[in-house]
């Protein structure tokens, strides 16, 4: 597995990390929310054997259980290079919350 990769709970690769992180550092804040938008609902969707999630599914009420958060938070920091502390599910419990979370400390680590 290469250092870019994630490998989701079925075992398989997750989009290559740095393929994303070129998309996020090439776009403008809305095109990037939504770029940020899709990788939590896709990440989210495989960590809860789900086929899809819709951007305002609540984390909670979608069964996600604490070690389900914690894969969650790993996947996603792995593919955006942000940090995501675990409470931010809580904080943020849909895609379209936790990806403007993830927006907004993207920003305000890269300006």
């Amino acid at each position: 597995m290469q250092q870019s990769e994630v490998t989701e709970s079925n075992g398989q690769a997750a989009p290559d990390a740095d393929a994303l992180q070129q998309k996020i550092a090439g776009a403008g804040a809305e095109e990037r929310e939504a770029v940020f938008r899709e990788a939590v609902r896709s990440q989210a969707a495989d960590i809860l054997d789900h086929t899809t999630i819709d951007d305002d599914s609540n984390f909670l009420e979608q069964g996600i259980t604490s070690l389900k958060a914690l894969e969650l938070t790993r996947n996603l920091m792995s593919l955006t290079n942000v940090e995501i502390p675990l409470v931010a599910i809580i904080e943020h419990p849909t895609p379209a919350q936790l990806a403007t979370y993830i927006n907004e400390a993207y920003t305000a680590e890269h300006g």
